[in-house]
């Protein structure tokens, strides 16, 4: 069947590597916004890759309150350019920023509150500053909202809730919200089960290179759920999710490849999926590699 319950839970909970990526789309937010007095030099610094330069023109910015100012600081100390990375120093700056109402400040601290960086983890304190990034139309703190509602992440679960914020981060094109509407819509939560609206979601969110929408994708064509089974297009779509280090897309093409889905059988390529799997410490893949070098065939 796939890592279908594993993908799930992914989508759960936010990985070590939350922040860092979230410092870039803080910087491609900013730089959207109207530039402030002092600005300009830091930025172009920050853009010819000096960093250091760029870290000394906002410091005295930050220090005068400048929110944009703080919220780089925020990012430069998150990864560590410039700067040696502290993370107790970018939550530092990302707390000053979003108490000014900065909106990917606000977004950055929740991630910090969700997975303890620089402060302890606290989930209630997540929930309430994504929801107040969100409330400022951030799409992708609607997207965190509509999980935290989807899952009880620091409030009461609430599938209402969720599908509204996932809706509004959808209409933003946020990939990951359009993924977890497609799961609402394949577990019928909150929602009438409904295989074509989860395939449909699925792909738009796919066809943004988003990992996960390209696997789920390829479940739903190797089940035939809203779609003819297809194992050709499952396995299109599941190497597309490999090439992206998925781990579950890796662990399902080992699968297809010891069926014989789409492909002869295949044990050599199937070894060559599982350990890339099982490599990221993806337990059903070490399982897999435990008994097909046993030569135990695959129960169906």
């Amino acid at each position: 069947m796939g890592a279908f319950p594993v993908q799930v839970a992914a989508l759960m909970f936010p990985t070590s590597s939350f922040l860092p990526r979230f410092a870039l789309l803080a910087s491609l937010v900013l730089l959207a916004m109207p530039a402030q007095a002092g600005s300009g030099e830091a930025q172009a610094a920050f853009d010819r890759g000096d960093y250091i330069g760029a870290y000394k023109e906002w410091l005295p910015l930050a220090d005068k309150g400048d929110a944009l100012a703080q919220l780089r600081l925020g990012d430069l100390f998150a990864q560590g350019q410039g700067v040696t990375a502290d993370d107790d120093m970018a939550f530092k700056w990302y707390l000053k920023a979003a108490k000014q109402g900065n909106a990917a400040a606000e977004y950055a601290l929740a991630g910090c509150y969700a997975i303890g960086r620089g402060t302890k983890r606290d989930p209630a304190q997540a929930f309430e500053w994504y929801r107040k990034a969100a409330d400022q139309g951030h799409g992708q703190a609607q997207f965190r909202l509509g999980a935290s509602y989807a899952h009880g992440t620091g409030t009461a679960l609430d599938y209402a809730q969720a599908i509204v914020w996932y809706r509004r981060a959808t209409a933003q094109g946020i990939s990951d919200a359009q993924v977890g509407l497609a799961f609402l819509y394949l577990m019928g939560n909150g929602l009438e089960q409904n295989y074509g609206e989860a395939a449909a979601l699925f792909r738009q969110a796919a066809e943004q290179n988003n990992p996960v929408a390209q696997n789920m994708l390829g479940y739903l064509y190797a089940e035939g759920l809203g779609m003819p089974r297809d194992y050709a297009e499952a396995m299109q779509w599941r190497k597309k999710a490999a090439d992206l280090d998925l781990a579950e897309a890796e662990f399902d093409l080992g699968e297809m490849y010891e069926k014989g889905q789409s492909v002869p059988i295949d044990y050599v390529a199937a070894v060559k999926w599982y350990r890339r799997a099982a490599a990221q410490d993806y337990g059903p893949a070490k399982e897999s590699l435990n008994r097909i070098t046993s030569r135990k065939p695959h129960a169906e």
